[in-house]
């Protein structure tokens, strides 16, 4: 056996804890997701769009709202990396759930356009906080034969989101002269946080961050209780304790020595997977089936539900046979080929789309798109993130991992209404061209399934 790779000391009987919570940190994952189904087709919905867009601006106003939400989102992954290591991951977790659930509220409300936006911003800060906290604490809890699948959850998770988020949202659409048709999405949301929040209470702390804070006999009662084994948990507390580095880092130690390449890679595999065309996809697929001749709003919400549901099989899949088999850089190339034959063959048929049989064409590659991408970079993203960073840069690197992240998102999703309606081919033509470029720098990064992340620390270090 090559040294790089770990003997599976833990029975499988053993890992029963360990599976139930990262399951349960997970559900901020759906959370996360639900808000990308329902507001991408809540901001669709005619009553929605008569009472907030005022003066008829629909493609000014969606950017707003959307992007709004991503700025904030930004902001929270940024000082995540401060509450991580300060408070603890559970408890960050908490803290968001908190913000989250306040956002959501003023959402609901929705007295006028300023109390919407009041409450997108909110959350906003919440769900960049959650983002962070939920890979970091399953990456920091997971044996490392099974942590890609762990952290995998979480994006299985949000997949489940925003399927329940496009369907309920179909089925609200029907109430089409109700303010409730907006509202009921965003009260299910609300109940789905307060839930959420009571089910966190029973997690235990990491026990890299509470070796971290010098609280030793708790993190080994916690490695016990994982492993169900004092001798594996014995074992990884040794191995955490001798780690290269164990002081907390800041954010200039990210780019210095060898933190500098973990830090690189990170911010590659965060932008790429932006560029892929996933957010274009995510937030804007109504639009793009209205662009493809569906003028029906029913219809096309029902399509983006499909979209959902097929993301939740093909996450699935990755999740219990591919990214701890295959590893994360056969699955970035595969999705990066696949998304860049699915984004080009989009653009010709836009380009051309006065000819017969244009629109089925379109929607198939959108759903294989849709597939190959939450199968891929969509499970690969977080896992690969989550791992490349030292024990203790972790929380600050992934914080601002995912700040770059949210930001090209927000580049992304203020800028693609404007960029459709002047040029509807050339957006997939450009997102085919970053899927060629991302091919190439994948083949510079290293593999890292199959490693511990104290080994993946001395591998890197050196």
């Amino acid at each position: 056996m090559s040294d790089t790779e770990v003997t599976p000391l833990i029975p499988k009987r053993g890992r029963k804890w360990v599976h139930v919570y990262a399951i349960i940190a997970a559900i901020g994952g759906f959370i996360c997701g639900y808000d990308t189904g329902s507001i991408s087709s809540i901001v669709a919905l005619p009553v929605f769009q008569e009472r907030f867009f005022l003066d008829g601006s629909v493609a000014y106003y969606q950017s707003i709202l959307l992007a709004s939400y991503l700025v904030t989102s930004m902001l929270g992954a940024f000082f995540s990396g401060y509450f991580c290591d300060g408070i603890g991951r559970k408890r960050s977790m908490l803290v968001s759930c908190g913000l989250l659930s306040l956002g959501i509220s003023f959402q609901l409300i929705g007295i006028d356009a300023m109390t919407l936006f009041l409450g997108r911003l909110m959350g906003g800060i919440g769900t960049g906080l959650m983002t962070n906290a939920i890979p970091l604490y399953q990456s920091e809890i997971a044996p490392p034969d099974i942590r890609g699948r762990l952290i995998s959850i979480f994006s299985l998770l949000c997949s489940f989101g925003q399927m329940v988020g496009y369907f309920i949202t179909f089925g609200t659409s029907y109430l089409s002269t109700s303010d409730w048709s907006w509202r009921l999405p965003w009260l299910f949301q609300l109940i789905c946080c307060f839930l959420y929040a009571i089910s966190l209470t029973f997690l235990p702390y990491s026990p890299r961050w509470l070796i971290d804070q010098g609280r030793e006999t708790e993190a080994i009662e916690i490695l016990t209780d994982l492993h169900n084994s004092s001798l594996v948990a014995h074992r990884d507390y040794l191995e955490i304790k001798t780690s290269p580095q164990q002081k907390d880092c800041d954010f200039i130690e990210l780019f210095q020595g060898s933190n500098r390449k973990r830090t690189l890679y990170a911010f590659f595999i965060s932008v790429a997977t932006c560029f892929t065309g996933n957010v274009v996809i995510s937030y804007y697929a109504p639009e793009i089936f209205k662009d493809a001749g569906l003028d029906d709003v029913s219809i096309s919400l029902a399509l983006t539900g499909g979209i959902g549901l097929l993301s939740l099989v093909f996450t699935a899949c990755s999740l219990r046979w591919w990214i701890d088999r295959w590893g994360r850089k056969v699955l970035f190339m595969t999705g990066s080929v696949i998304s860049g034959v699915c984004m080009l063959v989009v653009g010709l048929m836009f380009e051309y789309r006065h000819l017969k049989g244009t629109q089925p064409v379109i929607i198939v590659c959108i759903y294989v798109f849709s597939a190959s991408f939450a199968g891929t970079w969509g499970v690969a993203n977080y896992v690969y993130t989550a791992e490349v960073f030292s024990t203790a840069c972790r929380a600050k690197g992934l914080s601002l991992t995912y700040a770059i992240s949210w930001a090209c998102s927000i580049t992304i999703t203020y800028c693609t209404p404007y960029a459709l309606s002047y040029t509807i081919s050339g957006v997939y033509f450009f997102l085919a061209a970053c899927s060629i470029l991302t091919v190439i720098g994948i083949t510079w990064i290293p593999e890292l399934k199959g490693k511990t992340l104290e080994q993946i620390d001395y591998m890197l270090s050196q």
